[in-house]
């Protein structure tokens, strides 16, 4: 059915008009559309004209579904292209002027150097007569020379109640120097000491009046003469050679006309290597050693030794481990000439560079026994006592070691070894008193344990704990006679504030044991362990003069080195010292 009507814009708006109500039901969005389409229509009709609307046909109002846009946007992003240059560099020399500019030495910072002083001076005075006396003069700082003077005077005149005169002295005169080069060393020094002491172990009540010697006639003196010249190399590089020489003299006499010369001559020379390229610091060389020994008595003849050392070595490092491989060829001239040879083996593996290390030493050789070495250890001896050669065939030596920090070290070494013809001392019964020793040769195994410890904290305090401990297998004699089973000692310094300075020390010797002989046979004495404790104090009442006192065998214990040689007891000594 067609419709053909014509409204004005009023009528329209009216018959199109809806109830809002009626469209509760429907969707937000399509009432507005629907309103969009009525509203357009109208503003259609209203333009100019007849204001009529003409609806042709059938009529039924839609409204078509939204179309989506299902593409998503793309960004198109540009390419560029990069352009190719040809070009090249044209090399040109450009000269830069080079001024060499010297740099000026650094200035000191901080604490200036110390003042030094050529001259110190030393007296002192203490019971038992004991007259002390000490001098040194030194050249000053020098970067060419350096040269001094020693002289020392100390002695004691005292008694030891119920033993004979026991008064002793010891002076000493020595001048030394060196000389300094670019890459070398030369020094020398010449001196002189004379020891004098008393065969006073005897008891003069056990013997008449008549009997007894004079105090002279118990003295013994030595004069000792000595010289020598040392030249050394200290700097030099990898391939150099290295040297070191010393020539040394010495002249021996005692209170009864015997004396003992000695030459000696030592070098080594050795130069850098390169065998192995694993190796680091490689030295090939070798040391020789020429001893000549000449002794004359005053009722024997003349004797006459020679000792001569040659010692091929090889050194090197590889990682941690240093080791000195070598030899030692040995020939003695005495009656007969002997050549023997010894291992000369030293290794040194540092487990932990500058904390711990372990070391392993197998070495061996003869030396002389002589009157010094013998005066040495044991002033009381014979003037004609029996010299000879021992031979150590063997020393096997295992240790280790360790700087715990930089204030506490340690170091502990076993050594086994075995000698021939070792000498040991006795009594000789041969003279009035029984009062002197002589020697007795004899084979043995030594087997030693020695530990050291140190402890020391800035300038201030220092400590060093030592000790050794042995034990012996003899061939023909019953004992070690005088050879204590062990000794320790412990020394401290405390410095004070520049102040005050105190030292102690502390020796003890185990138990030893000697022969004697009663109505021609022979026993065994013991000789008690022992020990002596040393203290001393320096005061310093200015800074060139200090006062001092030293207290010795504070515990006044009397102890025995040597059988029936008792020490002094207590004593103390006092004086002051003084730098200019």
């Amino acid at each position: 059915m067609m419709l053909n009507y014509s409204l004005n814009f009023k009528e329209c708006i009216r018959k199109h008009s809806f109830n809002i109500e009626k469209i509760g039901h429907m969707k937000i969005y399509k009432f507005l559309l629907v309103f969009a389409i009525v509203f357009i229509s109208s503003i259609v009709a209203a333009q100019p004209g007849n204001n009529k609307i003409i609806i042709q046909g059938k009529f039924t109002p839609s409204i078509d579904d939204a179309s989506k846009v299902n593409t998503s946007p793309i960004l198109k992003d540009t390419v560029y292209k990069t352009p190719n240059f040809d070009y090249k560099i044209k090399e040109r020399k450009l000269d830069i002027p080079f001024k060499i500019v010297p740099i000026r030495p650094a200035k000191l910072v901080g604490e200036p150097l110390n003042k030094l002083y050529a001259n110190y001076v030393a007296l002192g005075i203490g019971n038992y007569l004991t007259p002390y006396f000490e001098f040194y003069h030194s050249k000053l700082r020098s970067r060419d020379i350096k040269y001094g003077i020693h002289l020392k005077h100390f002695s004691s005149a005292g008694k030891i109640n119920d033993y004979a005169f026991p008064a002793w002295s010891q002076n000493i005169a020595e001048v030394y120097g060196s000389k300094f080069w670019k890459k070398s060393v030369l020094s020398a020094n010449i001196g002189y000491k004379r020891d004098v002491n008393h065969f006073y172990g005897f008891k003069p009540e056990l013997y008449p009046d008549s009997l007894l010697p004079e105090d002279v006639d118990i003295a013994q003196r030595y004069n000792f003469v000595n010289a020598d010249i040392h030249w050394y190399r200290y700097r030099m590089r990898k391939s150099e050679m290295n040297y070191d020489i010393k020539t040394s003299y010495y002249f021996l006499n005692d209170f009864y006309r015997n004396s003992e010369h000695n030459v000696a001559v030592n070098g080594f020379f050795d130069w850098g290597t390169s065998f192995y390229n694993k190796f680091k610091k490689e030295r090939l060389g070798f040391e020789l050693k020429e001893s000549f020994y000449s002794n004359i008595w005053d009722t024997l003849p003349t004797h006459i030794t020679n000792l001569i050392d040659i010692k091929p070595y090889y050194n090197f490092e590889f990682g941690q481990l240093s080791a000195h491989i070598g030899a030692n060829m040995q020939v003695k001239t005495d009656t007969s000439s002997i050549i023997n040879f010894f291992p000369d083996v030293k290794l040194n593996l540092a487990a932990i560079p500058n904390v711990l290390y372990f070391n392993f030493n197998l070495t061996g050789g003869q030396y002389r026994n002589t009157m010094k070495s013998f005066s040495d250890e044991n002033p009381f001896i014979i003037s004609q006592i029996p010299l000879d050669f021992t031979t150590q065939k063997y020393q096997v030596n295992f240790g280790l070691g360790s700087s715990i920090s930089k204030s506490l070290n340690f170091d502990f070494q076993l050594y086994y070894s075995q000698y021939e013809h070792a000498p040991l001392f006795i009594t000789d019964t041969n003279t009035m008193y029984n009062n002197q020793f002589t020697v007795v040769y004899d084979d043995y195994d030594e087997l030693k344990f020695q530990a050291a410890i140190t402890y020391r904290l800035h300038e201030k305090l220092q400590f060093l704990l030592r000790g050794n401990y042995y034990v012996y297998n003899m061939n023909s004699e019953l004992f070690p006679w005088h050879k204590p089973s062990y000794d320790v000692s412990l020394t401290g310094n405390y410095n004070i504030q520049n102040k005050i300075f105190i030292k102690a020390a502390f020796i003890s010797y185990g138990e030893s044991y000697a022969p004697v002989w009663e109505n021609g046979v022979q026993s065994t004495a013991t000789i008690k362990a022992w020990m002596d404790l040393n203290f001393g104090i320096e005061y310093r009442y200015r800074k060139k003069l200090g006062i001092f006192v030293n207290f010795n065998n504070v515990t006044a214990s009397r102890y025995y080195r040597w059988y029936n040689y008792p020490s002094y007891k207590f004593n103390v000594l006092g004086g002051f010292s003084y730098i200019f």
